[in-house]
């Protein structure tokens, strides 16, 4: 009986597929107060491995940086799309013509690094996914 279970947890993790995360947090100064900022990543994707995430502020925003890897030997492509938060973790809106999503393809056995900045200063908080481009369908 032991036997079973054990295989129906690890039939049940392998059917969960590959995903990968990465974080950072720093601080900066808003009105003369520290805050928190930070950048979370996931990767949604068989063979693409999120890492190296950066944050900190640069001309008084977040700036957030991360690598996407290819560990496959194909070019595959990703929709990346990111959420600002402010610092109670509201989700804000976006502006007239700002967009909140990148297409890429990444070539086989390559990394690409991504960057992207906050829209407003009160954003501090970013959550990025990567997800294949079929998943986005």
């Amino acid at each position: 009986m032991l036997q079973l279970k054990t295989l129906l947890i690890l039939l049940a993790l392998v059917s969960l597929g590959a995903c990968s995360t990465t974080k950072a947090k720093g601080t900066m100064m808003v009105d003369g107060e520290e805050v928190t900022i930070s950048a979370e990543v996931r990767s949604e994707v068989d063979d693409i491995e999120v890492d190296h995430t950066l944050v900190r502020q640069i001309d008084g925003r977040v700036a957030a940086q991360f690598e996407i890897e290819n560990d496959d030997d194909f070019p595959i492509r990703v929709h990346i799309t990111w959420d600002w938060l402010d610092a109670d973790g509201i989700a804000l809106r976006k502006g007239a013509g700002e967009s909140s999503e990148r297409y890429e393809v990444i070539p086989g056995e390559e990394t690409r690094l991504i960057s992207i900045q906050s829209p407003t200063e009160s954003a501090v908080q970013v959550k990025i996914r990567v997800r294949s481009i079929k998943s986005t369908l």
